[in-house]
């Protein structure tokens, strides 16, 4: 009796320490997403021309972002994917993750300046998607 108490006590323990150690483990090598940015038709005439830089950034359900995908000179509708090398902060993704993007030509992420354009998935996704799509529909002034 007392070896298998003993026994299950270390299986317990066994699948709590897996789980509590694996679990990011686990959302960091499935995290795989993929789709398209376009922007919203009456403001294709503010795209700003050359040497111009898309960012995709993935944040957690606390609103951090945890990874980022950077495109230089993107051509509309632009297709992104990405993948656990995308990951910037790998410790704190989580299982519903929320899309935005932004287009400028200075290249600082989180700096609005005048003439940037964002957008953002309006729902949540999970860490496996495929055929997301993000619409640039706002312009800083």
């Amino acid at each position: 009796m007392l070896r298998k108490l003993t026994l299950l006590l270390l299986l317990a323990a066994a699948v709590f320490a897996g789980w509590k150690f694996g679990y990011q483990a686990a959302l960091r090598y499935f995290f795989r997403v993929s789709g398209t940015v376009s922007v919203r038709p009456d403001l294709l005439n503010a795209l700003p021309g050359a040497n111009s830089m898309l960012f995709v950034v993935v944040r957690n359900s606390g609103g951090v972002p945890v990874a980022v995908k950077k495109i230089i000179n993107p051509a509309f509708p632009a297709r992104f994917e990405m993948g656990p090398s995308n990951l910037i902060m790998p410790d704190l993704l989580t299982r519903r993750i929320y899309l935005e993007a932004a287009l400028n030509t200075h290249g600082q992420l989180g700096e609005n300046r005048r003439g940037d354009l964002r957008g953002e998935l309006s729902s949540g996704a999970a860490i496996i998607s495929k055929g997301l799509s993000v619409t640039l529909d706002t312009r800083i002034k």
